[in-house]
């Protein structure tokens, strides 16, 4: 109830208050248009009456009066005629004596004449001033633009930028060929000057702005690929070269062309046969293809293995060229798949040489697998085809205005996304190297940046690639999604150098409050309005003050509930943001998105021989080399234990010993060197198979002497004396198919009979690993390791 009557007080104080100053208001058009009927209606009157016209109305009005006091009806009056003379009748006679009635008629009508003439010219003027009041009124009320950004309709964007295009193209005109160009005609400066400006949403870039770059924002569904769609549409129109990353297909289906575009897809059979070989001649470039395809993905402290890998892929690259293997298949075997000691003995005298070292076989097998893991896709590329160079592409091979689709399957980002981003780096690293040019030379659109692996050349590419003609359109879901693949400091700066925004409906306010700022802030200055009012209406009283305030044009809210195909666009140089509406066009198919590609044949490897004790034995089946190595070695095949305490001992490297043959020199046999048990004492322990199998899977060979035995074939040896003739060789794939010892090499820590129970009990407190109290210890596979520790 208290509430209510406050109300009641309040509107009715206010009604009264505004009652007052709207009677106010009126009080001067009203005095201004009495004024102007008086005047109007004595000049008509004096204008179109006679004088005793006028005296015979007068007397009309005298009885008019007359009767209205109801005085004495038969009094007599006099009334002059137009002759001169006096008549004389009651007064109740005047309102019917003709020329008194005539006078009063003609009245009547010079009095309507002037009431229309005074309307004619009075109500304009009323609804002038009512409009001109209440302007004023709104005026007064208005938010004013002071600095800042500013929002404008589609409509005046296109003309202030046709403006700006206008005088633009006059300036390069004078500067190229002064005053004259106004003497030539318009097919004239057309082939002079072919430069036309693009379009991006349905509105001509400002002069030259297609190289400060372009960022398409907005969710899923908003209208990203139909801007794109557009903008590839013009780009085939007027021949320019692109180069699109198409995560779905859709450009592919609709503008691939088989005569002069080119599609990248490993796993697509239009795939052309592609090298990193034939990209990078140098080692800065293929410093630069490692950066692409072992990348960051948005830092972070434990880099080393990321650093690592890609140095180990940029000096076996440099091998392999400089030994005349430069192909993905040569990679594939002599890194990705190959046993750590022929990793080393390539990479030996290199700065990956420690890396690759067998004595730390965990961190190089570490170091190996990070690479492996981002670099699988390269096993996927096709062995047989047409060569394609994206280096040579950009330079200017192929046809004109062809494109190069850079494609994968969302189902098969997870193996291509490192191949798709080493492309799409590429290709900016090469346009960078070429002649500076005004002139546009190549568009990159970008569909899903958050698609890809970080983009190592996509920051210089923004800032430079504009000197080297080259416009980067890209497109992005969300900003979380950019802030994990390249950071926040990068998202941030690489958001800033595509300086031309086309922003959709965002999905999540985060993207919504950093599209709000891309658009811009504005300072104004609000008018508010206050009412004071009191028992005494001299109190009652509106008071206007003014505020300044900065705020932004367009409220995060207001982006998130934009509608599908609309949308705001924002160029740099100074132009307003307007909002936009998207049109999809239907076009018709050319091609399939994608094609799949027939798996390349698995090619025969050889299968080692076993071991002649291995199958008399029957120990068990042996490792073919058609293995892969495992990840549990030590890189030269020998098993590893999971247990800590029990890891086997690794040789390190040792010179022949004087006196040696050089024979054996030549063979060498200390490159790459593996223990082999020997036949003295009784007993036996297994030995740990090289392709990572176990030990039971392993030949049982006597004794505990170890020596070196070569991985490439038959050592030398005499019998040392337990008259079993020496059969110590190592097959092709690296298998040791022999247990004979060599005697040219000196014995180190000989012993007799089976391994000693203590060592791993040893072993384990040495690493600060208590071993468990399993009852009489038995002997355990500790791998080959020379016994004088």
């Amino acid at each position: 109830m208290k509430r209510d009557l406050g109300n009641f007080t309040r509107g009715s104080q206010l009604i009264e208050h505004f009652g007052f100053m709207f009677a106010a208001g009126l009080k001067g058009p009203l005095i201004i248009a009495l004024i102007v009927t008086c005047w109007m209606t004595w000049w008509t009157v004096s204008a179109g009456m006679t004088d005793h016209e006028v005296y015979l109305a007068w007397m009309r009005a005298y009885a008019a009066g007359y009767h209205f006091m109801e005085f004495d009806p038969s009094h007599d009056v006099q009334v002059r005629t137009a002759w001169g003379r006096s008549v004389t009748f009651p007064i109740s006679l005047l309102d019917v004596y003709p020329p008194v009635v005539r006078a009063w008629r003609h009245l009547m009508t010079l009095v309507g004449v002037a009431l229309a003439w005074s309307a004619l010219f009075l109500v304009p003027l009323f609804v002038a001033w009512i409009w001109f009041a209440a302007r004023f009124g709104g005026k007064a009320k208005e938010r004013k633009h002071e600095r800042g950004a500013m929002l404008t309709d589609l409509a005046d964007l296109k003309a202030q930028i046709r403006e700006h295009n206008t005088a633009e193209q006059r300036k390069e005109w004078t500067a190229k060929l002064g005053h004259q160009w106004r003497l030539c005609s318009k097919e004239e400066l057309g082939r002079a000057f072919p430069y036309r400006p693009s379009a991006i949403a349905g509105v001509t870039y400002p002069w030259r702005l297609e190289q400060s770059h372009a960022m398409l924002i907005g969710t899923t569904g908003m209208g990203k690929t139909v801007a794109l769609s557009d903008m590839i549409e013009e780009a085939r129109r007027r021949g320019q070269r692109a180069v699109i990353f198409d995560l779905t297909g859709h450009f592919i289906e609709h503008f691939y062309e088989p005569a002069r575009d080119v599609i990248l897809n490993p796993l697509d059979a239009r795939c052309p046969r592609w090298s990193v070989f034939d990209e990078c001649r140098d080692e800065a470039e293929f410093t630069a293809a490692a950066e692409a395809l072992v990348p960051h993905d948005g830092g972070g402290s434990e880099q080393f293995w990321v650093l690592a890998a890609r140095l180990l892929f940029v000096e076996m690259c440099l091998k392999l060229r400089a030994r005349g293997a430069d192909s993905n298949e040569a990679l594939a075997r002599e890194l990705m798949t190959a046993d750590l000691a022929e990793v080393h003995k390539l990479m030996r005298g290199t700065i990956a040489d420690p890396l690759t070292a067998p004595e730390a076989a965990r961190m190089a097998e570490s170091i190996r697998a990070v690479f492996n893991a981002n670099a699988k896709a390269l096993k996927l590329l096709p062995r047989e085809g047409p060569c394609f160079s994206m280096r040579k592409w950009i330079e200017g091979a192929g046809k004109p205005g062809g494109f190069v689709f850079i494609s994968a399957r969302y189902v098969d980002l997870s193996v291509c996304t490192q191949l798709l981003t080493v492309w799409l780096d590429l290709a900016m690293n090469t346009l960078m190297t070429l002649d500076r040019t005004r002139d546009l030379r190549i568009w990159f659109f970008i569909d899903e940046l958050g698609a890809l692996h970080r983009l190592p050349a996509l920051e210089k590419g923004l800032q430079t690639a504009r000197n080297f003609g080259g416009a980067i359109v890209t497109g992005i879901h969300a900003y979380a999604k950019l802030k994990e693949v390249y950071g926040e400091n990068m998202a941030m700066t690489l958001s800033s150098l595509a300086r031309t925004k086309l922003i959709l409906g965002t999905g999540d306010r985060e993207t919504a409050t950093w599209c709000s700022d891309f658009i811009g802030h504005t300072q104004v200055r609000d008018m508010e309005e206050g009412y004071t009012y009191g028992f005494n209406n001299a109190r009652d009283a509106v008071s206007l003050t003014s505020r300044k305030l900065v705020e932004p044009l367009l409220l995060p809210d207001q982006l998130k509930d934009l509608p599908r195909l609309n949308g705001y666009l924002k160029f740099p140089d100074g132009f307003p943001a307007a909002e936009v509406e998207l049109t999809p066009v239907d076009r018709r198919m050319r091609s399939k998105g994608f094609i799949r590609r027939a798996a390349d044949p698995i090619p025969n490897r050889p299968v080692a021989p076993q071991s002649d004790e291995g199958s008399n034995r029957g120990e068990g089946p042996t490792a073919t080399s058609t293995e892969h190595p495992s990840s549990n070695d030590d890189g030269a095949g020998r098993r590893l234990d999971l247990r800590q305490g029990v890891l086997p001992l690794v040789q390190p490297e040792r010179l022949p010993p004087e006196g040696l043959d050089r024979s054996w020199a030549e063979l060498d046999l200390f490159d790459s060197t593996v223990p082999a048990g020997t036949g003295d004492g009784a007993g036996g322990r297994p030995i740990a198979s090289r392709d990572g199998g176990s030990a039971d899977e392993s030949a049982m060979l006597p004794g505990a002497g170890t020596a070196p035995a070569h991985r490439g074939g038959p050592v030398p040896a005499k019998n040392s004396g337990g008259g079993q003739e020496p059969r110590e060789t190592v097959a092709a794939g690296g298998r040791l198919s022999g247990a004979g010892r060599s005697p040219a090499l000196p014995d180190h820590g000989k012993q007799e009979g089976p391994l000693a129970p203590t060592d791993p009990r040893r072993l384990a407190l040495e690493d600060d690993a208590v071993a468990p109290d399993h009852g009489p210890p038995e002997p355990r596979n500790l791998g080959e390791f020379d016994i004088d520790i």
